[in-house]
């Protein structure tokens, strides 16, 4: 540490030195980059994509939701997922400025969010043949497969 009389105590790592009002002013960049990192990617929802067998099973945790609130569709073997937020009583009820609130510590617990998501399908699943069921918040969609089709090698000079 070494004191400068104009700008005050500096505290010197490696070849930089920094006052404790660019220490303070980091920690609410590096918190404003992670809030804004959870936002971006935050609303990811994880999934299986399984081969098992003669079919693949894509399974995607949608807990709170029915039937109704889930939308599947596929174009181009890309199945999409849509599903808002599911609404929960007890929070909805709270005064707007509990609402905005947020834990201290991103990463613990889960949010409830706004589902967009699109799930490419492997080569060879047949996007003629897909069902889905949701059932205690686990959506299952089973995409059958398509036979690999034989393409016949000719010699060349030979047709």
């Amino acid at each position: 540490m070494c004191d400068d009389r104009a700008h005050g105590p500096r505290f010197v790592a490696g070849c930089c030195d920094f006052t404790p009002q660019d220490i303070a002013k980091m920690k609410h960049m590096a918190g404003h980059f992670m809030k804004n990192f959870m936002g971006h990617f935050g609303n990811f929802i994880p999934h299986n994509v399984d081969d098992i067998g003669e079919q693949y099973l894509i399974t995607v945790p949608l807990p709170g939701r029915t039937k109704e609130e889930v939308i599947v569709s596929v174009i181009n073997k890309i199945i999409n997922i849509t599903a808002k937020k599911p609404s929960i009583p007890e929070y909805e009820s709270k005064p707007e400025e509990k609402k905005k609130k947020e834990y201290p510590f991103p990463g613990i617990g889960f949010r409830f969010v706004d589902v967009n998501m699109d799930i490419p399908l492997p080569a060879d699943a047949d996007e003629n043949s897909i069902s889905s069921k949701l059932a205690n918040g686990l959506l299952r969609i089973l995409v059958n497969k398509k036979p690999a089709k034989n393409i016949d090698i000719h010699e060349e000079g030979n047709n």
